[in-house]
């Protein structure tokens, strides 16, 4: 059920009100919880098993961890989770590849393996982890389990960030659902707005770009540098507003029903580094990897070759974690190789650096938002041969082969993109003032998103981080 489809207005138009008519908060949780199944299972009905057994597994090894001290029980119950969490996403996420890299070997025994039927389990890298992150911060003792089993399953299968994030915590989530509230007309209005830019960024924005993405990708052979840098960028622009775009409408659901959820991006095309930039990007990826992996590999604590091994580490499973493919293992390990050179010329700028500014500091940004672009060419790309052609043209294929202007005008759409991350980040501008701002106000805007967003619209087509 895609946020961008009509049967999703149909399934939110009647939760609304079913929602504000309840009476108390447990018929509330209650009625979440069996629309966030619903809106599973319309993806593929028997993938909901996977979900359900995830939720009673953990949720029951949390309850377990709590009740004894003894180290071997409690490392008994973390595997537990661990085994079954990661057990679903070798399985069917990985399987295949796994059998794919063997083939040589099974030739060689003239074995004909197995291969797992189906496509992948929508949102399985979102919701393992963060159950994973349940049972761990309870083994480590930073957090209590939860007392009541339909706070964590609607934890676990909350619709708004279900299939492709934010990765929340229970240390974010459960707090707000001790008690569900009745319906604000402030969050609801805060919430559509939110919705609705998210909304105007996939349909008018994010799907129109990849129509021009499309086409450069399939055949980069036949476009000159000009126009595979131009794709490039274009991919830069298409993958952010598609991925914030349902960062952006999960936020905005969830505020609808007075849950907050975290922010994922925070301005990544002002990053003056490909340090700061994971900083910006995919945040509650980037912090999962670094408190789940990077910090128990040890972190920096250890020394400077091991600081950048776990780095690379860090990086390399981090790339692993998109797909099962080994343009992403590649870009993953790109990324991880970076962040070490990084760490070793002392250039990682924070993004509370306060020098920002001023001319070697728009360079710092082109460079950033150049290298991103290159590793996306890999992480878009079919395989890896198609991705070294195309790199390869980037730099030597400078002949006019056409596409030159649309490449330069989704090009310079990036470049006002990144105009107006500026001024949102200079100026400070925070979008929970929209709901002061008054109701003509407010109403002429969301009529004019939607305008917009009917006016531009493409087909129908997926999120892009709904494969991961």
């Amino acid at each position: 059920m895609l946020f961008n489809s009509s049967i999703f207005a149909v399934f939110i138009a009647l939760l609304l009100p079913l929602y504000a008519i309840l009476p108390a908060s447990r018929p509330r949780k209650l009625l979440l919880l069996v629309a966030s199944y619903l809106f599973y299972a319309n993806w593929d009905w028997r993938y909901l098993s996977l979900l359900l057994i995830s939720t009673a597994i953990d949720y029951h090894a949390g309850k377990r961890l709590a009740r004894t001290d003894r180290l071997g029980a409690r490392r008994g119950w973390l595997f537990a989770s661990l085994f079954t969490n990661l057990g679903f996403l070798g399985v069917f996420k990985y399987g295949n590849f796994f059998i794919e890299l063997a083939e040589p070997i099974w030739s060689s025994l003239g074995i004909v393996p197995i291969r797992f039927p189906g496509n992948i389990p929508v949102g399985i890298s979102f919701y393992t982890f963060q159950t994973m992150s349940y049972t761990i911060d309870i083994y480590r003792k930073k957090t209590s389990p939860c007392g009541c089993l339909l706070d964590f399953a609607l934890y676990v299968s909350f619709f708004a960030q279900l299939v492709a994030g934010p990765i929340v915590r229970s240390t974010q989530f459960l707090p707000q659902i001790v008690s569900m509230k009745q319906l604000r007309m402030g969050n609801v209005s805060s919430g559509t707005h939110r919705f609705l830019l998210g909304l105007f960024k996939k349909v008018a924005i994010a799907d129109n770009v990849g129509l021009f993405v499309d086409t450069i990708f399939q055949a980069p052979g036949g476009y000159g540098a000009i126009t595979l840098w131009g794709g490039a960028f274009a991919f830069v622009l298409q993958v952010y507003c598609d991925f914030s775009a349902y960062s952006d409408m999960a936020v905005g659901i969830g505020r609808a029903f007075g849950i907050k959820l975290p922010e994922n991006f925070k301005n990544p095309y002002l990053a003056r580094s490909i340090t700061e930039f994971w900083q910006r990007w995919h945040i509650s990826l980037s912090t999962w990897l670094r408190d789940y992996l990077f910090i128990p590999l040890g972190g920096s604590r250890k020394g400077l070759s091991r600081t950048y091994a776990n780095l690379f580490i860090t990086m390399f499973l981090g790339g692993l974690w998109h797909g099962a493919a080994l343009t992403y293992v590649v870009w993953g390990g790109l990324h991880g190789l970076i962040l070490m050179l990084e760490r070793i010329l002392g250039i990682g700028t924070s993004v509370r650096d306060e020098n920002r500014g001023g001319f070697f500091g728009v360079v710092r940004g082109i460079i950033t938002v150049s290298i991103h672009a290159v590793g996306l060419v890999i992480f878009r790309s079919a395989d890896l041969p198609t991705a070294w052609q195309y790199i390869t043209r980037m730099v030597t294929a400078w002949e006019s082969l056409g596409g030159e202007q649309m490449a330069l005008g989704w090009t310079g759409a990036l470049i006002l993109l990144c105009t107006g991350q500026y001024f949102i980040e200079r100026h400070g501008i925070d979008r929970p003032l929209w709901i002061e701002m008054p109701a003509a106000v407010q109403g002429a805007a969301l009529a004019m998103l939607l305008y917009l967003t009917a006016w531009f619209q493409a087909d129908k087509v997926a999120f892009i981080y709904f494969q991961f």
